[in-house]
């Protein structure tokens, strides 16, 4: 069974990968397949990056990193603070840009 904390976590990470991801591929039609697609690939690259980034040592604890102290404390209590969900949610967008930007370059790079 998944902690709803961090389930909310979770899904601000992807749901702000998947509009970053969409806003790019409009805003770079080129690096863009179809907004469905840009939308799971920025999701994706959200969680990913949000994963990466809890592993360095202090951004973990503005992520959501559950083996920091405070982390730790505040999923006793069953809550998440705003930091929490502001630093997943900005990592959800880089994390998202980025997998859609790598995505383009990787196409174009194929098709020459």
């Amino acid at each position: 069974m998944v902690d709803p904390a961090f389930a909310v976590t979770l899904v601000v990470e992807f749901v702000c990968g998947a509009l970053a991801g969409v806003a790019v591929g409009r805003w770079l039609p080129h690096f863009s397949s179809r907004s469905f697609i840009d939308a799971g690939v920025g999701g994706a690259g959200g969680l990913i990056f949000t994963w990466l980034a809890a592993r360095i040592p202090g951004v973990g604890r503005m992520v959501g990193h559950v083996e920091t102290a405070v982390d730790g404390a505040i999923q006793g209590t069953g809550g998440v603070t705003p930091m929490v969900l502001v630093g997943a949610g900005i990592a959800g967008l880089i994390g998202g840009s980025t997998a859609i930007l790598l995505l383009g370059l990787a196409r174009r790079r194929r098709t020459g």
